[in-house]
């Protein structure tokens, strides 16, 4: 009878349990894998809007400099909400490393595959540089702006509230060359639509060369720079088990990924962000950065 009521209690203590463990994922080939987890807390506070900023740049683009100034400022003004991530895209003769008189003068090519099928499969490639996509949401149909209109965007878009918090934290093995990074997602308000989880990795602080107006500055600072996109391009689907996705309920996912060597660590972020998924609405309502390294 004892062996029955500890059996019991045990089976009981598993069912009142709040949280569940999923399997590993595997996202397919190339993608990081991760495990995730579902359960119910208590509500937290919600945090500041913090506003995604997709800029569009090169280092032959001669006006995008200016772009890089006004991203500063706008960041700024809206008191640091917001996250920017610089896309260097394939085929795009703005973004081809810097030369002059027929010498490269540029030492690292900023341009990777994950930026290119950015552009091309989500936002149906661009027309020119500089422009930037905030928050993933069109400004009178204008999903891709122009330099003289990224003022207000983000400004209106900080102002708002989230129903989702996000918490980014990540460690870095020099040994394994491996990073982890957890995203937490916890709902502080009820979403009805489906959403993804994005995760990617930007670095700042590489000395470069960069085309100024008609000027090249050979230790530009250049800040930003996509170096992976960990998720698939599209982002990962929160699953079905997260729902209803309402106030309390919290999500966590664990993604492992590759380091390369020609990043450098300890200039690197992880940058993770929740979107809707609902059709043609693809809206960013929080992002979040940590240092790669975790330091």
């Amino acid at each position: 009878m004892k062996k029955l009521l500890i059996l019991a209690a045990g089976v009981l203590f598993l069912m009142q349990s709040c949280e569940e463990v999923g399997p590993q994922i595997d996202f397919g080939p190339g993608v990081a894998q991760g495990e995730d987890t579902t359960y119910s807390a208590d509500i937290e506070e919600p945090q500041s809007k913090k506003v995604l900023a997709e800029e569009f740049t090169g280092v032959s683009c001669p006006p995008c400099p200016n772009g890089h100034t006004q991203m500063r400022n706008i960041k700024k003004t809206i008191d640091g909400n917001m996250i920017i991530v610089a896309y260097h895209i394939l085929n795009y003769p703005q973004a081809y490393p810097v030369e002059k008189d027929g010498s490269l003068l540029s030492k690292y090519d900023f341009r990777t595959e994950d930026a290119t099928d950015v552009v091309n499969n989500l936002f149906g490639g661009i027309k020119n540089m500089p422009v930037a996509i905030f928050d993933r949401t069109p400004v009178n149909g204008n999903l891709q702006l122009d330099l003289t209109q990224w003022s207000n965007p983000p400004k209106q878009r900080a102002a708002l509230g989230t129903p989702v918090n996000v918490h980014l934290t990540s460690t870095y093995n020099a040994d394994t060359k491996k990073a982890t990074a957890t995203v937490k997602i916890a709902y502080t308000d009820t979403v009805n639509v489906p959403q993804t989880i994005n995760l990617m990795v930007i670095e700042d602080s590489i000395i470069d060369a960069q085309k100024v107006g008609l000027q090249i500055e050979k230790e530009y600072v250049h800040e930003h720079v996509l170096r992976d996109v960990v998720t698939p391009i599209a982002g990962a689907q929160i699953p079905a088990k997260v729902n209803p996705k309402e106030a309390g309920k919290v999500y966590e996912r664990r993604f492992t990924f590759d380091v390369s060597d020609k990043w450098h660590v300890e200039h690197c972020h992880v940058v993770a962000f929740v979107a809707d998924d609902a059709g043609s609405d693809k809206s960013v309502v929080q992002a979040a950065e940590a240092k790669l390294d975790g330091e």
